[in-house]
């Protein structure tokens, strides 16, 4: 993909071309009908200046894609990023809860070793249901070009080992370095990483937020990024038994975004629309309850206890987690949907110790339940200007004050 170049007229791949240096070419050709739709849908923004990078990753991001990235930046942490899928079926979900751990990875891992770098569309579903959202209906070989042409990925290696002996929490103590070296704890994991549960936005999946979740790996978090199956995702699967196949044999079951009336609801107003707030208030339920279910995933990882990953993916050993989570410094973190999902969240499950809203989608709490919400732990709200209106603010500052009601000792 080095040296290969776009015909045609200029003006046709002007904003190409202002976005990357003048040596930068591209590679391919695309029928016209939807070439601008292609140049507007991928919007390439290059790759960050390695100079940014920590030196653990200095040559370790060169991006993926058409071209050479999206734009995603590099981790800005010591640590080289690793992450797999997991779904496993936990008690009271029968459907198994479906979600991707990033982690810091062994640092000897590097592009070009069997690791590849992860996809941010693991399948082509996920890109038609994106196009099907925003009303583009395209026939299946379209779909699979612009899935083709858009196939992007994150800075983190697929599959890659665990990193059990990471230095994150400062210096070890003497009996850790002395146990270190003991046979009797060979398999110990003498430092252990705050985990953070993820939740998305609306349409979003649980690769979306990939440069938020990347980075905080890089910097020593474990981080379950939740797809949920609430109904507002762009797309999402379950696993089901393969119709007359071999008993245990399971097939992907994929379930499209609805809204309150079964259809999609991109023409809905986020910032108004009373009509559907019963719906939203459900949804931002199911959202904490699946917090709650990845907070129980993440203690079975870390008491090593038998993980059965549905989705059919060998290899990757789970047992590596074991003793290596520090559950007592569980945080929640979301976008827009996942921001009242992580207010929610906070509201319901006192272990997670504190939690971050950014551009909390406020719609889902009816006024009466804003008042009621019983938030003890820290809670930080992160806003875009752009994004925020009266009546969101309005239901964040009504957050602030049951916040202090409830006589926390943090301020929010």
């Amino acid at each position: 993909f080095r040296d290969f170049k776009i015909s045609g007229k200029i003006s046709e791949i002007s904003r190409f071309q202002a976005r990357f240096p003048k040596d930068f070419k591209i590679s391919i050709r695309f029928p016209k009908d939807f070439k601008d739709f292609v140049c507007e849908c991928t919007r390439f923004q290059g790759v960050a200046d390695p100079s940014t990078m920590a030196e653990r990753n200095a040559e370790g991001w060169k991006g993926f894609g058409l071209v050479k990235g999206i734009g995603i930046p590099a981790p800005t942490g010591k640590h080289v990023v690793g992450c797999v899928d997991l779904m496993h079926k936990l008690e009271g979900d029968s459907d198994g809860l479906l979600v991707r751990l990033f982690y810091p990875a062994h640092p000897t891992v590097r592009e070009g070793d069997e690791y590849p770098y992860a996809r941010l569309t693991p399948n082509r579903m996920y890109t038609k249901g994106l196009l099907e959202f925003v009303g583009a209906r395209l026939p299946g070989m379209q779909s699979w070009l612009i899935h083709f042409l858009t196939d992007s990925r994150a800075p983190a290696f697929y599959g890659a080992p665990f990193y059990r002996d990471a230095e994150i929490c400062g210096e070890a103590t003497e009996e850790h370095e002395q146990a270190r070296h003991s046979d009797s704890q060979e398999d110990q994991c003498f430092r252990q990483y705050p985990v953070i549960i993820f939740s998305h936005g609306l349409i979003g999946i649980r690769c979306s937020n990939s440069c938020i979740c990347c980075d905080l790996a890089s910097h020593g978090y474990v981080v379950a990024a939740v797809e949920h199956r609430d109904g507002s995702p762009s797309v999402t699967f379950k696993r089901v038994p393969k119709e007359g196949g071999v008993e245990g044999q399971l097939v992907d079951e994929w379930i499209k975004h609805h809204g309150p009336d079964g259809e999609r609801d991109c023409n809905s107003n986020p910032k108004s629309n009373p009509t559907d707030q019963s719906f939203r208030h459900k949804q931002v339920k199911t959202r904490s309850f699946d917090v709650k279910q990845a907070l129980k995933l993440l203690d079975l990882l870390n008491d090593g206890g038998t993980v059965h990953n549905m989705l059919d993916e060998d290899g990757f050993d789970f047992g590596m987690f074991k003793g290596c989570l520090d559950l007592d410094k569980a945080a929640v973190m979301g976008h827009s949907f996942g921001g009242s999902a992580t207010v929610m969240a906070l509201s319901e499950e006192p272990r997670l110790k504190c939690g971050i809203a950014m551009d909390s989608w406020m719609v889902p709490f009816p006024d009466d339940l804003v008042a009621e919400l019983s938030i003890k732990q820290p809670l930080l709200f992160i806003n875009s200007y752009d994004w925020q209106w009266k009546e969101n603010v309005q239901k964040i500052l009504r957050v602030k004050e049951s916040f202090n009601q409830h006589g926390s000792e943090k301020s929010l």
